[in-house]
């Protein structure tokens, strides 16, 4: 479960845009502090649907409230998973929001690459997701993140998997994140 918290804690990190300018290196208990009170706004206020055989958890990671649904087997000491955590966007646009998002992760994230980018229309939400590969917990990975806001609150789902993967679970990330719906 360690390393589920690390992949959260980067989830996490992935969300907390430097709000101050301040370019100097933080630690992730710091960015988590920093970043708790915008956290979890749109905790228990959505549905996504995993594939069958995949495990479902809503927990709490240090602070942050998020669902994580994990492949059903593991390859070489990684499961593959799909978390979502939440976020105060404020007056944001989805566009400003999605490029510090961006940018937080080339600041934060260890060998931090950009695949691909675009728009997508899940359920009638407009959003943007974003395909990179990056070095978590020493581990290569290539991970999907689906950026999705209503009523002013960023929903970002997260499909990681090991670098070299992407094929095998891209699409099982593509139809879970086209699963999701906010409760109004």
């Amino acid at each position: 479960m360690k390393y589920f918290s690390l992949l959260t804690v980067a989830g996490v990190l992935l969300f907390s845009a430097c709000k101050n300018g301040n370019n100097a290196p933080k630690t992730a208990k710091e960015i988590l502090e920093q970043a708790a009170p915008n956290m979890n706004a749109g905790a228990g206020k959505f549905t996504i649907e995993g594939p069958k055989e995949w495990k479902r958890i809503d927990t709490t990671l240090n602070g942050v409230k998020t669902t994580i649904i994990l492949a059903p087997e593991e390859v070489n000491d990684f499961r593959a998973n799909i978390n979502v955590v939440s976020e105060n966007m404020g007056s944001e646009s989805l566009q400003t929001y999605f490029d510090k998002t961006v940018s937080s992760m080339e600041k934060y994230l260890e060998k931090f690459t950009v695949a691909d980018k675009g728009d997508k229309d899940i359920n009638g939400i407009a959003s943007k997701w974003l395909k990179y590969t990056a070095v978590q917990g020493g581990k290569d990975i290539a991970a999907v993140l689906y950026i999705v806001p209503k009523n002013g609150i960023a929903y970002g789902i997260t499909g990681i998997t090991k670098a070299g993967e992407a094929g095998k679970y891209f699409g099982v990330f593509e139809q879970t994140a086209a699963t999701f719906k906010v409760m109004e």
